[in-house]
């Protein structure tokens, strides 16, 4: 380091000698050679204070030569990668075909079933297709659970187009109805772990057995009630929220037995699998007709009885008829009614809609408010319950007049 800065030293030196003689050279040279000399120098001096001075960006400068760098680096290492994916497409192997599982021959049962694995892609692919309510409208299929409601919906004449157990016991108690349905519709019966039927299962203990139905049409219906007596009255569900309600009211109308039920826009699902347990069947028994909108409800109405279409609406809200200057009778005090009824049944919370009320002044005077009398501090009944008093008060009233 020593010997560094001597070397240094020394050299500094040399360069302040030559300087010096050029110097010296320069002033014998005359005065005319002075004169340029500093013209020269003021000239080079007036010339370098016209730059100015821009300082260096260092991540402009750092961006610039990555930039730089990585376009290199691309050229270089493209015949590489081409040369890796040409190798990756030769080693790759074709998708492997899954092997279809065995069909099981159960001669005790006279049945025919297919063993599935646990978590199986065919069970999620066939549930997944219906627990999705935009799914299941769309292809028009429901899902059951249990023996006592797939054995009334075969009952019913619904066509099952899958059922899975877990335990063949439980298949052992409806041997019969799936036999048939497996000889007259090809029904695909699965057998498959009681962890997947518990995973897809909606109830907190599943009973075992699980089967998709095609659902059954409104026209359909309509058919077999040729050959029956139903009496003339159409249920209107307005802001019916709770499915368990929803299927107590399908089940209190199939037992009268009404003409059809309409679901309006905003109700819950009817074909959702909570409303089914609690229709007990109902729906399996009577048309229903989901999701219609108000505008479109009088479109559902027998044609020729329009001009002796009676409306009710169960209200028990005083106050609010009061305020939609309507009058309210008691149920047990209805005495006309028409070739056709119209009831409507709100929910417990929100009540009926202002568009019942609307649909209600389309009749003029045909058009009533019944209410049921309760006791000081009960507001209201549970839908359902309401429901069952004033249609079979309705259903007097209309045995009595025939």
């Amino acid at each position: 380091m020593f010997y560094n800065i001597i070397r240094r030293s020394v050299q500094t030196n040399i360069k302040n000698a030559n300087k010096y003689n050029l110097l010296r050279f320069s002033s014998t040279s005359g005065p005319k050679d002075d004169i340029k000399d500093a013209m020269d120098i003021e000239a080079n001096l007036f010339d370098n204070s016209l730059l100015q001075h821009q300082p260096v960006n260092t991540r402009e400068a750092l961006r610039k030569h990555k930039s730089t760098s990585t376009a290199h680096s691309k050229q270089a290492r493209q015949p590489q990668k081409n040369a890796i994916n040409n190798t990756m497409a030769k080693s790759v192997a074709p998708p492997v075909k899954r092997d279809l599982a065995p069909l099981i021959k159960d001669s005790e049962l006279n049945l025919e079933f297919t063993r599935l694995t646990l978590q199986d892609p065919l069970m999620t692919t066939l549930l997944t297709e219906v627990r999705s309510r935009k799914r299941r409208d769309k292809n028009k299929q429901i899902i059951i659970e249990g023996r006592r409601l797939i054995e009334e919906a075969l009952k019913c004449g619904l066509r099952m187009k899958s059922l899975f157990f877990s335990q063949k016991d439980q298949l052992a108690m409806l041997r019969e109805p799936v036999a048939r349905a497996q000889h007259d519709h090809n029904t695909k019966i699965y057998k498959v772990p009681q962890h997947d039927l518990k995973t897809w299962s909606s109830l907190v203990t599943p009973p075992g057995l699980m089967a998709l139905f095609e659902r059954p049409s409104p026209r359909g219906f309509e058919q077999q009630q040729l050959n029956t007596d139903r009496l003339p009255i159409t249920v209107v569900c307005d802001n019916i929220r709770e499915p368990n309600n929803l299927g107590s009211i399908i089940r209190t109308c199939a037992a009268l037995p009404c003409t059809q039920v309409l679901v309006t826009h905003g109700c819950c699902d009817p074909w959702e699998s909570k409303a089914l347990r609690g229709g007990c069947g109902g729906q399996f028994r009577l048309p229903i007709r989901d999701d219609v909108k108000w505008e479109e409800l009088a479109l559902h109405i027998p044609p020729e009885t329009a001009n002796d279409c009676h409306v009710f609406i169960a209200e028990n809200n005083l106050e609010k008829i009061e305020n939609l200057d309507s009058t309210a009778i008691d149920y047990a005090d209805l005495e006309s009614t028409g070739a056709h009824n119209i009831l409507i049944i709100g929910g417990e919370s929100h009540g009926v809609s202002e568009d019942a009320y609307k649909f209600m002044e389309l009749v003029g005077n045909r058009g009533k408010c019944v209410y049921i009398p309760l006791a000081s501090g009960i507001d209201s009944l549970n839908v359902a319950s309401a429901l069952t008093l004033l249609l079979f008060e309705l259903r007097r009233k209309l045995i009595n007049q025939s």
